[in-house]
């Protein structure tokens, strides 16, 4: 019995922001697509941004609505003047709302910032996995132990690796959907539990005929 795939719709207000250089947009794009496929909803300039908005507008009202913000840390990071804003951004949050709001993310050959000196941060760029599974129970509040405890059996060398690891600790993961690819599943077999949650067979999309072709690369994935 193949195990069912769950699919929510993005949220007004995002898990979290990614703040990165355009220099790194591959890298971004590439990580939040990771995220989603397990159960973050990420922000990120490139799919919510309209020709004709405001740039600081809209990045500063998703700044202010996700949850977390991200700071992709790579060897362009600190060229850039636009991300020095953004974490200053982060680090004002933080004193205003008195909790962790930055989430230090390296996934480039650089140096660790002078304002990342005395934060723990995730390193991306040896086990990318086992940082996916870290940052999943940061943000989705899981046990610390029941992680490390689970890290320490096995290392995830996959995303089917992470979906496993966060069951084995009592967490049941889902992929999150932008609004259209959650419509077509929901037209082509998705079952609608409540008005933001599915739940689909991902074979049976990929063997639909009518499914575009993004969808069924989607459900590719998930297989």
């Amino acid at each position: 019995m193949m195990p069912v795939q769950r699919g929510a719709k993005r949220t007004a207000v995002p898990d979290i922001f990614l703040s990165h250089s355009s220099r790194d947009k591959k890298a971004a794009v590439q990580l939040a697509k990771t995220l989603n496929f397990c159960s973050l909803d990420v922000w990120l300039d490139d799919w919510e941004m309209e020709v004709g908005q405001s740039l600081t507008d809209e990045i500063a009202k998703a700044m202010d609505a996700s949850r977390y913000i991200a700071i992709l840390i790579t060897e362009n990071y600190n060229k850039t003047v636009w991300t020095k804003t953004e974490y200053k951004k982060a680090l004002a949050r933080e004193q205003k709302e008195g909790r962790t709001v930055m989430l230090p993310l390296i996934v480039g050959e650089a140096e660790v910032p002078d304002f990342l000196e005395d934060k723990i941060y995730i390193d991306l760029r040896k086990d990318y996995f086992t940082g996916i599974v870290n940052l999943v129970a940061m943000v989705r509040g899981l046990s610390r132990f029941r992680v490390s405890e689970a890290l320490g059996r096995r290392q995830p060398e996959t995303l089917g690796d992470v979906w496993a690891l966060l069951q084995s600790i009592g967490f049941e993961p889902y992929v999150v959907l932008g609004r259209d690819d959650f419509k077509e599943i929901l037209d082509h077999g998705g079952d609608l539990i409540r008005e933001d949650f599915a739940e689909f067979d991902p074979f049976a999309i990929m063997n639909s005929p009518n499914v575009s072709e993004h969808v069924r690369e989607l459900a590719a994935q998930l297989i």
